[in-house]
């Protein structure tokens, strides 16, 4: 019983002697600097700050500490920073260890100084301003005014700052200034587990830079005081934090079991160090959960359609819904090292594995962007993810070659080429069996809905010269009863409810590739004038350009409605807009008469009104028509300037010619050659004369 009471005495007291939110990091490359390492770190969880540690000539010295908020993010940290590199080398982590005091009195007493002096430290350098700094920043936050809707929860808001680089780039920080100073300490209690759009931020004082810089130092110099008194207080701490690091290891990671086997091999000089090669790697700490290349996983997936912005925390979190996951690595390009918009996911657990599989969408299905028919388990960011069991090397590239000669049959192009014509628009609209808007049609409609897709597809191949249309929809299945204006007005309709559907979480919004082609794609063919002169005219005119309603013609009259017609909207994002919401749509008798006024609802024939569900797909256009209407409407556009402008010097000179005309005339001497002025003052002369006589 005593011996257990000493074991647990002994734990506990090395725990003590742990400072579990702060890391001791070694083998930092000498050339790095302290806002390398923050950004390093911050990658991995939230911080409060990092500094290198330097001699008195100001160079590193190959060390320094991380500190964090809160002793979960220290643990999420130290695993993570065991399993990356950080500029081409593998760094050396540990749990700090706590400066040790001689006597226990002199402990307590220093520590209550200590707390006085940081105390009034802080308060100095507040300077009397309430400001708080928020690291971390998710980049999807950029209005000052997001930030204030959250911190006003805490008191009075004065000001929200989100700080941007000189290229634009946002920083990763935000500053935010509260009335009052208790108002900025409720913050930082209250918001230890705050998420901004699902990324865990760090909140705390914002203080000067030039003082924050001379508190770091002293804080600096208090720390390697306590780590490195003299040479062999340091070799004592890279050799005992093996011990410590061991005991923390164990609590995060039952894999890691030869921490001693590992400590030996980093005792070797700085230049064994700093050797980059595969037997270093696979002796570095926490190596045996990082995955060898090419190595197949049992348990792994992967995921297409990723976004390419997305970052292994973030796929860790969003697939952490299934069950515990082990690691999740977005896939890059090994020449330019940029995402290719894949990752692959490990879990833990092979019921994790299964839940995410088995319930995951079909891979057909996947590329129609029909997400209101998948689960938000499977929608990230507005994508829907394709997820499929990971495969090995050889197995993948049968799978990618079969793939890659079906694209090049269905779109007659090669499948690296750049789709120039909108092909992948032929999926949006395409409803199939299995998904909600299938259940709403009937076998019949099902099976033209299909047969017109591949006619669609069929066209595409044969003519090159077409492409689909980013602004034009075809309508298909319309009433007979349908009008231009009641096409236009329901037209307006379906932006307005798809709008509110999406607040109200009923449906998923538009991703921001999608919003991003859509500025792109609007803004094409038009310098800056001409931007600003649609930009301004866009706030006159409705989102809806034009509806038709193709019509019978018969001779010289008109018959009825054909049943289908087309609608331009302004930009693509209001196609895309409209499209998901009309398509399966079934026409109401109030949406027939709206937009008309009293004699047009009498003239619409609504008896015998069948119920009909719409047919929508980007329209078919023909890439020769639409450059000659395109250079048609430029050529107008320029002669109409052009006579604006001629008409406008013309009405000039006519004003020059009048005014010059009325100054003449003004100016124009009498016959005699006098001016009007003299002939006044001779005859008042005169006058004056003959009064005398």
């Amino acid at each position: 019983m005593s011996q257990n009471n000493a074991a647990e005495g002994r734990g506990s007291s090395a725990k003590n002697s742990l400072d579990m939110k702060t890391l001791f990091v070694r083998s930092i490359p000498f050339e790095a600097t302290d806002e390398e390492l923050t950004n390093y770190f911050s990658e991995l969880a939230p911080i409060k700050h990092a500094v290198i540690v330097k001699d008195n000539e100001k160079n590193s010295r190959g060390f320094g500490f991380v500190s964090f908020a809160v002793e979960d993010d220290t643990k999420d940290a130290l695993e993570k920073a065991r399993k990356t590199k950080f500029k081409g080398r593998l760094l050396r982590v540990d749990i700090a260890k706590r400066r040790e005091r001689s006597k226990g009195d002199q402990r307590s007493s220093s520590s209550s100084e200590q707390a006085g002096n940081v105390e009034n430290k802080e308060n100095e350098l507040m300077g009397g301003k309430p400001k708080l700094i928020i690291r971390n920043m998710p980049w999807s936050v950029r209005k000052p005014e997001q930030l204030k809707q959250i911190f006003m929860r805490f008191g009075t808001v004065v000001e929200a700052k989100i700080p941007k680089k000189p290229d634009g780039k946002l920083c990763g920080f935000a500053f935010v200034t509260m009335k009052k100073l208790a108002a900025c300490k409720k913050a930082i209690e209250d918001s230890k587990d705050l998420k901004i759009d699902g990324r865990q931020v760090a909140v705390d004082f914002a203080i000067q830079k030039n003082k924050w810089e001379d508190y770091k130092k002293e804080n600096v110099a208090e720390k390697v005081e306590s780590e490195s008194e003299s040479e062999s207080e340091i070799d004592k701490q890279e050799a005992g934090e093996e011990g410590s690091s061991n005991e923390a290891s164990e609590a995060e990671d039952e894999d890691n079991e030869n921490g001693s086997e590992d400590e030996d091999s980093d005792a070797n000089s700085e230049e064994d160090e700093e050797m980059d090669s595969e037997e270093e790697e696979d002796q570095s700490p926490g190596s045996q959960n990082w995955p060898k290349p090419n190595k197949h996983e049992q348990l792994s997936v992967f995921v297409r359609n990723v976004p390419y912005d997305a970052t292994q925390e973030s796929l860790e979190e969003h697939f952490g819904k299934f069950g515990p996951v082990k690691y999740a690595l977005p896939v890059q390009d090994k020449e330019t090292g940029l995402a290719k918009g894949s990752a692959f996911v490990v879990f833990k657990s092979k019921d994790a594995f299964d839940e995410c599989v088995n319930n995951a969408p079909a891979s057909g299905t996947t590329s129609l962007l029909m997400s209101d028919d998948v689960p938000y388990r499977y929608v990230y960011e507005g994508r829907i993810l394709s997820i499929a069991p990971a495969l090995d090397r050889e197995t993948a590239g049968r799978f990618a070659e079969r793939n890659a000669s079906k694209r090049k049959e269905a779109f007659g192009k090669a499948p690296t080429a750049k789709d120039k014509r909108n092909l992948y628009l032929l999926n949006e609209g395409r409803i199939t069996e299995g998904s909600k808007l299938a259940q709403l049609l009937t076998a019949k409609d099902m099976e033209i809905r299909e047969s017109s897709y591949k006619l669609r597809v069929e066209q595409l191949k044969k003519n090159p010269s077409l492409h689909l249309s980013l602004t034009r929809l075809a309508i298909r299945n319309l009433p007979r009863a349908m009008t231009d204006k009641a096409l236009k007005a329901l037209a307006r309709k379906a932006i307005v409810e798809f709008a509110k559907e999406v607040n109200l979480h009923m449906r998923h919004p538009l991703s921001k590739e999608e919003i991003q082609r859509s500025t792109r794609e609007k803004y094409k063919f038009m310098d800056e004038d001409e931007i600003a002169a649609r930009k301004k005219k866009d706030k006159k005119q409705g989102v809806v350009r034009q509806a038709k309603v193709i019509m019978e013609v018969k001779g010289s009259s008109v018959g009825r409605s054909r049943g289908y017609g087309f609608v331009e909207f302004r930009d693509h994002k209001a196609a895309l807009m409209g499209l998901r919401w009309l398509n399966a749509h079934e026409v109401t008798k109030p949406e027939l008469l709206e937009g008309l006024d009293d004699e047009e609802k009498k003239a619409v024939d609504t008896e015998g009104l069948t119920r009909r569900r719409l047919c929508v797909e980007f329209a078919i256009e023909n890439a020769n028509v639409v450059k000659r209407r395109r250079d048609a409407t430029k050529n107008m556009r320029e002669s109409s300037k052009r006579k604006l402008e001629e008409a406008g010097d013309e009405k000039t000179e006519q004003e020059n010619q009048k005014k010059a005309k009325t100054d003449s005339n003004a100016k124009k001497p009498s016959k005699s050659g006098v001016d009007d002025n003299i002939k006044r003052l001779i005859g008042f002369k005169r006058k004056r004369k003959q009064a005398r006589k």
